[in-house]
This record gives C-alpha cells, structure tokens and sequence, in this order.
C-alpha cells in the first residue's frame, strides 16, 4: 500500500513538473509528504505518533513566535492525519478484524455537531464561519479518531507519560517567565495584550502557549492525567508539586476550582462517598458563583459602540453577543462573535493592536456554543459530553484506571469552559479529546491474558 500511494505521488508530482516547469513548490511537496508520513505514523504507530502529537502542540504557539509564523498550520497537518488515520480505522474495523465496540451514539453525536456548524442555519459562509467549522469540529473529530486508532491501552500510556513530561516542562518555563519579567518577554518577540498580560499588578505566565489562560488549562490536563494514572512516588509528588507552582504562576482563579474538583473524584475513587459529595456540591455552587457573578479579570473584552465591556459574568454583555432570545434556539451564526470571528481577522499571528482591539469574545464555551449553533447545538454537545462521561463512569466502577483518566480530563475541560471557550481551545481541547477517545477505546480493549507462574 505504502509503495502504491510513493508510485502515484511520484507519477502525479513527475506530470506537474512537465506541464508547469520548475514551479511546482518544493514546499508543498515536502508539505504532502510530511502529511503522508504522519498519516502513516498513526496508522503504524499510534502510541509513537501521539506521544510526539502532545509536545508539538505544546511547543507551537511560542515557535510562531520564536521561529516563524509559518510553522502554525502544522497543528492542522497532524490533526487532520490523525482524523484520516482514525476514523477509516473506526469504519473499517470489523473488515480488519477488530473487535472493539464502538459506542454509536457518541459517533453520531459528534457527525451532528459537526452537519450543524457546517450548515449554519443562522449565518453566512464565510472566512469566520470556515475558522469557525475548523476550531470546533477539529478536537471532535480527534475525539472519533482516537476512538478508532490501534493499541488504544499500550497508546493511551504513552499519552499519559508524554502529557506529564511535556505538563512539567512548560510548568518550568512558565516559572522562568516570572524572573524574565514582561519586559524582556516582549524583546524576544511576544507582545502584550496577546501573550504578556498581567492582573493586580501581578504578570501572568503563559509558558508555551499563547496565552495564560490556555497555559493553566495545559497544565491542569498534566494534572490530571498525574494524579489518576500515576503511582505515588518522590518523582510524581515532585512533578505533581512542579505543575501546582506552573499554574499558580498563571494567575488563573478557574484553576482553582478545578483543582478543587480533582480533589473530589480523586475521594471518589478511594470510596470516599461523603467527603466527595460535599466537595463536589461546593464545586458546583462556586461554578455558577464565578459563571454569574465574575467581574470579568479572566477575560478578554467586548467592543460596542459605547463601551468596552467583559464577557465574563456580565449577563448584559453576554446579551449582547448572544442576540435577541430568538436568535437563542438557533444562535447567531458560526463566526459572528467569538474566537472564530477574531481568528478571521488576522492570518497566522496576532498583534498585540489586534488583540487590544477584539471584536468580540465569548468568555464562555457554553455561551460560545449557544452563539455558534444555538441551544440546539448545546444540547447536543452536552449529550455528547454526558454520554463519554457515563462510559468512562462505567469503566470506572468495572476498577479500570481509563475510565478514571476520562472523568478527570473532563473534569478541566467542562469547568475551564466555564470562563473561556476552552472546547475549541488550542491545545487543551485538542489534546483532552484525543486522548479521551483512545483511554475509551482502552477500556473496550481486550486485556492480554496474564501470563501463568
């Protein structure tokens, strides 16, 4: 198959050399063959493709800026070989001789969500609405793919090593930053309001990613990831103490609660019924505490004709962004406020004048959601995220540790959402969702027999 798909490529890139000349771009024909070897890199060797997946998406916002803008699509190049490596997998699999089951209505779910943000009932099809399809069915179509992927238990391990490792040393340079100081940071190239940011007088790192906000998240999922897979020893105490002082730098409250909330289901799972429940009703009533109450610091901001407004807890603002309530059932439209409708306004980086002059945000990924596709795409994303929840719950309670790691990262996500639109986020989206998918897939994978004495 390998040599059939090398024939075609060099008899297709031979016919345009003849008919154009030297015009053919060795770019896109190193572009092409890096997609390829990526697609065959998830096919082959899943649990090596994945592994190197997580600190190249860690890495990439600091490297536009470092090294070279161009570098950004890469991230799209590994996400969509990983789809085409994933979900033919997940299609194909009975005919290949896998067993696995597959949960239908999670599949149908995402093919849902994904008709609804490229139909767009509510919007036009334009540049925002293409970034809009793009951010939003990406980490869904990851979540699909990693459901279909190959040696989902020997992968998800991997992924697990590779996003504590990855975790630990973008915790590191995000403690770094607080010595180098704004100042500094902004001579090696990055920008404020973009990336340098600061609150109360206090700057707030960002380590590798474009933000401090996404930088939390990151570390969270590391979090995560640690706590329920890892076995307590010096070295996870001192990663897991290392990652802490990574968000605490962050200035992120979110985190907080977050961290409260792996508190909880970490007590669930040692039996603790009680004190989990009590600590998970207190996580709750903070949630909609900072959902409706926030003043906005964690925020980006709104511009209108009259005011700058947040977007974070202030429901006349979120008013604003959402539309009249009949535009609530259907949204507004993908791309007419929110991330995408400010990614449409630049091409691969963003200035620190654009991000002083945002058009609009949504400080939230369910409003995000609501504004996109409406209550109807809501609820359908709600389903999707209770139906891996309730499978990851029956995978916990069968004693399989992947069921746990499902719970916990769904734990950052569904609370992070809450004051930012973390389920189209860049990496934490991306990353939680992949790997979701194959620790589900894990736990439907047939143990290998134990060997005899």
């Amino acid at each position: 198959m390998t040599a059939a798909v090398g024939v075609v490529l060099t008899l297709g890139f031979a016919y345009e050399a003849s008919v154009h000349g030297g015009t053919l771009s060795l770019g896109l024909i190193l572009g092409v063959a890096l997609f390829l070897g990526t697609v065959y890199a998830f096919l082959a060797v899943p649990y090596l493709a994945v592994a190197a997946t997580i600190p190249i998406f860690a890495f990439l916002p600091s490297a536009k800026i470092l090294v070279a803008p161009w570098v950004g699509p890469t991230k799209d190049v590994i996400a969509i070989a990983a789809i085409s490596a994933g979900i033919p997998l997940l299609a194909l699999r009975r005919r290949l001789g896998t067993v696995r089951p597959v949960d239908r209505w999670l599949v149908i779910s995402v093919g849902l969500l994904v008709v609804l943000y490229v139909i767009n009932v509510a919007g036009r099809h334009d540049l925002a609405w293409a970034q809009g399809v793009r951010l939003a069915s990406e980490p869904l179509l990851l979540l699909v793919a990693g459901l279909g992927l190959e040696q989902p238990r020997r992968t998800v391990r991997w992924a697990v090593a590779s996003l504590i490792v990855t975790g630990c040393v973008v915790a590191l340079y995000g403690i770094a930053q607080q010595g180098l100081g704004p100042s500094r940071l902004v001579s090696y190239g990055y920008s404020f309001n973009a990336q340098v940011r600061s609150i109360h007088g206090h700057f707030r790192s960002f380590g590798t990613l474009d933000e401090p906000f996404g930088y939390a998240a990151f570390l969270m999922l590391a979090l995560a990831a640690l706590v329920f897979t890892a076995r307590r020893t010096v070295l996870t105490v001192t990663a897991g103490a290392l990652l802490l002082a990574g968000v605490a730098a962050s200035y992120v409250r979110t985190a907080a609660l977050i961290a409260v909330a792996l508190v909880a289901l970490d007590l669930a799972r040692r039996r603790r019924v009680v004190a989990s429940v009590s600590i998970a009703a207190a996580v709750v009533a903070l949630a909609v505490g900072i959902l409706v109450q926030a003043k906005g610091t964690e925020s980006h901001t709104y511009q209108s004709s009259s005011a700058v407004l947040t977007l974070n807890g202030r429901t006349s603002a979120w008013k604003t962004a959402l539309g009249s309530p009949q535009e609530w059932f259907l949204g507004r439209g993908v791309g007419e406020v929110g991330t995408a409708a400010n990614r449409a306004r630049y091409t691969l980086t963003q200035s620190s004048n654009a991000a002083q002059h945002e058009v609009s945000a949504v400080d939230s990924g369910y409003l995000a959601t609501v504004a996109d596709v409406g209550l109807v795409g809501l609820i359908v994303l709600l389903g999707l995220f209770g139906r891996s929840i309730a499978l990851g719950r029956s995978a916990a309670l069968r004693g399989d540790s992947g069921g746990w790691l499902v719970l916990a990262l769904f734990a950052v996500l569904l609370i992070d959402a809450l004051t930012r639109a973390s389920f189209t986020g860049f990496p934490s989206a991306f990353l939680a969702l992949l790997i979701v998918g194959i620790a589900l897939a894990a736990t439907t994978e047939a143990r290998p027999p134990a060997r005899s004495a």
